[in-house]
């Protein structure tokens, strides 16, 4: 690989990807810390507060994530995501505008998720548009830490703000800082450098031979493989960090007697090691595993499924020295399962399809989020524990791992790729 090839400059561009990633990481979760709040104020249960504002915005996430991998591939990233990011800002600053009732505030964060599902999209093109076959995996892996980083952001700045403001609405409005400044980071890139293999693209296009290689794809059985290993991640992921601090914090028999704070801590501890898997998963496609994703994608699952079911042994969560250490390999090996499944569209399949199939694994794989939590709180009620709960997170990630087990690179699109690999590397 020449810097001529692939400048300097491209990690200017994956910083700014990752920013924008953050910003709707900071607007997804603005409503958690101030559901109380928002409840109150609009006199209605906790419980009917969340699930409308929270399911709205991520339904918003899927369609949006759909929509913009088509409008990548058919317009590029860049404009794609200046209106998407436009979009979050504006809909964000004016949250006091639409808080006037709880309908048209529900409104806003369906506006927030349209606006954050193309960025959720855009990690593939701009993979292949500025970075190596080699780099793509690594790419894919320090966008992954952008979303925990993005919550994690939101859960210190929001209540900040609130505390500042005194109002959940003002405080709101201030999380549009991020995305108008994500808006300010994209218009550099629009009027600087462009990318260097969009020649490359160009030609693998126009030799399509008519658009055709997205049905081509959708037909192959590894197109579903893909998607189910993101459904049933996103199931594993949501359910864990959902039933987990309840069941670390109450006390026995129920859970494991904890408490609030300790279980708080712990989970922290999750999200901060999901971040480094998802940044050391990239490394670990290239350098340990050779490009091989379904090795690193069926690692993921299996470390995923061991130590989630290990917080249910009396030998892990009784003793504290031990239970961190399980906890922080859970969220190691979740994090390393989506960046690398989405590298393999990236590296395996044409440029001028990846948007689309990388909105459309990330769009319909989140909705096994909302599966494991459903199934989770169907478990928990009907045995009264979290045993079941947490062995059906377990035994989902084994299921993961036997899909992984297919993601095998597409014999059909083998030579067009190693055609677009050779007219990156050949200069411009």
């Amino acid at each position: 690989m020449s810097d001529r090839a692939y400048p300097a400059y491209r990690w200017f561009v994956l910083f700014v990807l990752v920013f924008v990633t953050v910003a709707q990481g900071v607007v997804l979760i603005w409503p958690a810390p101030l559901l109380e709040q928002i409840a109150k104020h609009y006199a209605m249960s906790l419980g009917a507060a969340t699930g409308a504002l929270m399911v709205a915005f991520t339904l918003f996430v899927t369609l949006g994530a759909v929509v913009g991998g088509f409008c990548c591939d058919r317009f590029g990233w860049v404009p794609t995501l200046i209106v998407s990011v436009v979009l979050l800002s504006l809909s964000t600053l004016l949250v006091p505008l639409f808080g006037n009732g709880f309908g048209t505030l529900v409104l806003a964060r369906i506006l927030e998720g349209a606006g954050a599902g193309p960025i959720m999209a855009s990690v593939g093109a701009v993979s292949v548009e500025w970075f190596s076959h080699e780099e793509r995996g690594i790419v894919m892996g320090v966008q992954g830490m952008g979303v925990s980083l993005g919550i994690a952001l939101g859960f210190v700045f929001v209540p900040m703000a609130f505390v500042k403001t005194g109002s959940f609405l003002a405080a709101a409005s201030w999380m549009s800082a991020f995305p108008i400044v994500g808006v300010l980071l994209l218009a550099v890139i629009a009027f600087g450098r462009k990318p260097p293999v969009k020649a490359a693209r160009q030609v693998a296009a126009e030799a399509a031979g008519g658009g055709h290689e997205f049905a081509v794809a959708a037909k192959l059985p590894v197109f579903y493989m893909g998607l189910l290993c993101v459904f049933f991640l996103s199931w594993v992921m949501q359910a864990f960090n959902d039933l987990t601090p309840v069941y670390l914090s109450a006390p026995s028999p129920l859970g494991a007697g904890h408490g609030v704070l300790l279980a708080g801590k712990f989970m922290g501890l999750v999200q901060v090691s999901f971040m480094i898997g998802s940044v050391a998963s990239g490394f670990l496609l290239t350098k340990v595993f050779k490009e091989k994703n379904k090795l690193v994608v069926g690692l993921g699952f299996i470390g995923a499924a061991v130590f989630s079911i290990s917080v249910r042994s009396p030998l892990v969560y009784g003793n504290l020295g031990i239970l961190p250490v399980c906890l922080v390999l859970v969220g190691f090996f979740q994090g390393m399962v989506i960046p690398t499944t989405l590298a393999f569209i990236a590296m395996h399949f044409p440029s001028n399809i990846v948007g689309k199939m990388t909105g459309i694994w990330m769009g319909v794989g989140i909705f096994g989020g909302t599966a494991g939590v459903v199934v989770g709180a169907t478990l928990l009620h009907k045995t009264g524990l979290y045993h079941a709960s947490i062995a059906a997170v377990s035994l989902v990630a084994l299921c993961g791992f036997l899909f992984s087990l297919f993601l095998n690179p597409p014999e059909i699109f083998r030579n067009s790729v190693k055609g677009e690999r050779g007219l990156a590397l050949g200069g411009h």
